[in-house]
């Protein structure tokens, strides 16, 4: 594992334009929406000789004041560059920040759900309750089962943010463990929108899947299980995996995908501790997460840490992305071992194969 935060070989004067730059980030992370949003970065990409602030009006749905600032503050975040006659061309930033599209599914993120609500950190850090969450409805306790109401932006961005993370490991995993295991039958806990359910009957022919999840969010699972074609062969049961449930028995994988960092310790415990009691000896739990301490590449540790903190000012107040070593703890305080774990599943995902110790 890299620990990428070890040490910082810097010059004092590197050190606070670093400083400089969080303290007006902001401003810098706005301009990059509002040029986006506004088309000025395709207007930008299309001319690559550049263009002046008066060529740019004239082109765009903003006044050369309003180009004016935006641009000052785009040039100072890299996002464009400046010649000496004053024309604007789009920088490598400016380009990822359009085309590439982890960069904007990031960006939507950050502009739809933890923008405004990020202001109540503080309070959410101080009292254990997602503050943030008062922005899109006072009266919700958690993001989980109000999803399907946030408004279509919010709801876009929030599904596409999720799914970015899991789906781009569904295949290798799934690849994974028809090549160890051959499983017939597949608990998918915290099934979601049935992504990973539909992939295992893709790519394991002769598997069945149950998905276990929220009944509202069972309700979204149907929907694209039946546009699929796949009735015969995924089932549903509704409940909330936090209750005293009696869980069902019979499958050889328990899965879960980026679903354990929905809860805080305890909690992850008890969900465990109720897989114990119920998991046949020679079954498997794999659990898909993005672990901060696993990355290849600084920039996806960032995210990742980033990530811990929507959870705390938004949508629960209390869980967060494990790191190894607390993940590995809680497995085995249910009582499993960790087998093996496989790295750089999709973008950021690591693998955690556990039995029953």
């Amino acid at each position: 594992m890299t620990n990428f935060y070890k040490e910082l070989n810097i010059s004092a004067f590197d050190a606070i334009s670093i400083a400089q730059k969080i303290a007006s980030g902001p401003m810098l992370f706005q301009t990059a929406c509002t040029l986006i949003d506004h088309g000025i970065l395709s207007i930008l990409e299309k001319h690559q000789d550049g263009l002046t602030l008066q060529e740019l009006a004239k082109e765009s749905d903003l006044n050369e004041y309003a180009l004016g600032v935006l641009m000052d503050m785009a040039a100072s975040g890299q996002i464009v560059l400046v010649s000496d006659d004053e024309k604007y061309t789009l920088s490598k930033v400016g380009f990822f920040l359009l085309n590439d599209n982890m960069t904007q599914i990031n960006l939507r993120f950050t502009q739809h759900i933890c923008y405004e609500a990020m202001a109540k950190l503080d309070e959410a850090l101080t009292t254990g309750k997602p503050s943030g969450l008062a922005h899109f409805d006072k009266s919700w306790e958690t993001i989980y089962p109000h999803l399907s109401e946030l408004p279509p932006k919010a709801k876009k961005a929030w599904f596409e943010w999720d799914h970015l993370y899991s789906q781009t490991a569904f295949k290798q995993a799934i690849l994974k463990m028809k090549e160890e295991f051959d499983p017939k039958l597949i608990f998918d806990v915290g099934g979601n929108t049935g992504k990973f359910s539909i992939a295992c009957c893709n790519l394991i022919e002769d598997a069945k899947v149950k998905i276990l999840d929220l009944p509202c969010q069972i309700e979204l699972a149907k929907a694209n299980i039946k546009e699929h074609g796949l009735e015969d062969r995924i089932e549903f049961l509704g409940l909330n995996i936090l209750d005293d449930n009696e869980l069902p028995q019979g499958a050889d994988i328990w899965w879960m995908s980026q679903f354990i960092d929905c809860f805080s310790e305890d909690r992850v415990l008890h969900i465990l501790g109720g897989i114990y009691k119920a998991i046949k000896d020679d079954a498997h739990v794999c659990i898909l997460e993005p672990i901060a301490d696993r990355q290849k590449f600084e920039a996806a540790s960032y995210s990742i840490n980033a990530g811990s903190l929507y959870f705390t000012a938004i949508a629960n107040g209390y869980s967060r992305f494990f790191s190894t070593k607390q993940l590995t703890s809680l497995i085995e305080k249910a009582g499993f071992k960790v087998d093996k774990i496989i790295d750089n599943l999709g973008i950021s995902n690591s693998l955690f194969v556990c039995s029953k110790a």
